[in-house]
């Protein structure tokens, strides 16, 4: 999937956005919660911020905003998703247990609106600083006073 600069711009001004305070600017409240819950159980807290505290539903919300087309394919998927809860378990998706979640989600890994909305939660993670610093321990650019490489023998010329 191709980035714009539009979309970049979306993705830099979300991440000033405070978690706490994630308000949604497209999707309705009742969208934004499955949203947050479908983020949550692809990348839930651990001994890690998880999906919602990286802000990663807001990020999603921003970039939807941007892109009308990807926004009616994704609410679409969201009304199938909710939908399909409310006729397996007789609530909406955010109200499931976890194994409820997985269990809804699972049969899905090769959906397209599945991949679509995995990929975005994955983009939104890692591009945050829970993601980048706190899970992967990146602290940007430093000085190496030497790199050695990679030391495994059978890489050696």
């Amino acid at each position: 999937m191709k980035t714009t600069r539009r979309e970049v711009l979306v993705t830099v001004a979300a991440l000033a956005a405070s978690p706490a305070a994630a308000q949604p600017v497209l999707l309705t409240p009742s969208e934004f919660e499955c949203l947050k819950a479908l983020a949550e159980t692809i990348i839930p807290r651990t001994d890690t911020p998880g999906a919602i505290d990286a802000g990663v539903p807001t990020q999603i919300d921003r970039r939807l905003a941007s892109n009308p087309q990807l926004a009616e394919t994704f609410r679409s998927g969201l009304a199938a998703l909710d939908a399909d809860a409310r006729s397996r378990f007789g609530a909406a998706f955010a109200a499931l247990t976890a194994q409820q979640k997985i269990d809804l989600l699972t049969p899905r890994v090769e959906d397209p609106f599945f991949r679509t909305v995995k990929d975005m939660t994955v983009d939104a993670y890692y591009t945050s600083r829970e993601g980048l610093s706190e899970e992967l321990g990146w602290h940007g650019n430093t000085f190496l006073p030497e790199f050695k490489g990679c030391t495994h023998p059978e890489h050696q010329q």
